[in-house]
């Protein structure tokens, strides 16, 4: 940040929110504290402290104990917490993301989870091509034939992935499904690598479909989101730019779940 923007930022920052937003920050990092050490932490004069002190105390942000008279984060935060999560659901956070990769390409969109081994579709935007590979929100299919369930188990524990071939199977759902442990390892590597999964014709003969996966606040996989169709419409010279696209899909959903941006260049070295 240059020093014109430095100044601006110091001219406009209210100093008394900041400090209050500091002592919350403090509090969440270690645990609970007095009075004194509050003051002596943030620098600042104890007066001061207690005046944020007793404001944050009545609007519940945080709360004092009666046996040592400590201070830690009240009900509020927990309250502001849930109404995040309750808010930012994974549909709800990837509708707008899948309708504007819906408009750019006007292919069938989905988003998926895992769910008892299977790949359930939860949200889909079909496309507009007279000819478009759909199925229905509520429907279920093989992880190893989906590029979401690729996209998907590529990021679950190597003895999750163990079990989930050992419980449901490698079913073949056409010539080219991957129906050997071996070869779904590599293909899960490969996704971890350059940040999508493909299915070419392993699910419908004929369309491809091309997935990311979408993490939540903690960086743990939360689900994927595909555009499918016929294979026409994803010829291999445009599947590098095609699944640019979808990762950056997949990332817009992520950062509304709270997971960290990917770099534009890191994405790029990827695929």
């Amino acid at each position: 940040m240059n020093k014109e923007a430095t100044d601006k930022q110091e001219r406009y920052t209210i100093q008394s929110i900041d400090k209050a937003l500091d002592l919350i920050e403090l509090l969440a990092d270690r645990g609970s504290l007095n009075l004194l050490e509050l003051a002596e932490l943030l620098d600042q004069p104890k007066s001061s402290t207690y005046r944020i002190v007793l404001t944050l105390e009545n609007r519940g942000y945080i709360s004092r104990s009666d046996e040592d008279g400590k201070y830690c984060l009240g009900y509020k935060q927990l309250m502001l917490t849930r109404n995040l999560l309750e808010r930012n659901n994974l549909r709800s956070a990837a509708w707008n993301e899948m309708k504007k990769l819906s408009d750019l390409y006007g292919d069938t969109i989905n988003l998926g989870v895992l769910m008892e081994g299977e790949v359930l579709y939860v949200e889909i935007i079909e496309s507009t091509q007279p000819l478009r590979m759909t199925d229905t929100v509520g429907s279920r299919a093989p992880f190893n034939a989906t590029a979401i369930g690729k996209a998907i188990t590529a990021y679950l524990p190597q003895e999750t992935v163990e079990k989930l071939i050992h419980e449901r199977g490698l079913p073949a759902l056409t010539e080219h499904t991957i129906v050997t442990k071996d070869r779904l390892m590599q293909e899960l590597e490969q996704v971890r690598i350059q940040g999508y999964s493909m299915d070419d014709q392993e699910m419908v003969e004929g369309a491809r479909c091309l997935a990311a996966p979408i993490f939540n606040m903690y960086g743990s996989i939360q689900g994927a989101v595909s555009m499918s169709g016929a294979m026409h419409r994803f010829p291999l010279d445009k599947l590098r730019d095609m699944a640019r696209q979808i990762r950056l899909t997949a990332d817009g959903i992520s950062r509304k779940l709270g997971h960290p941006p990917f770099h534009a260049r890191e994405m790029d070295d990827k695929i």
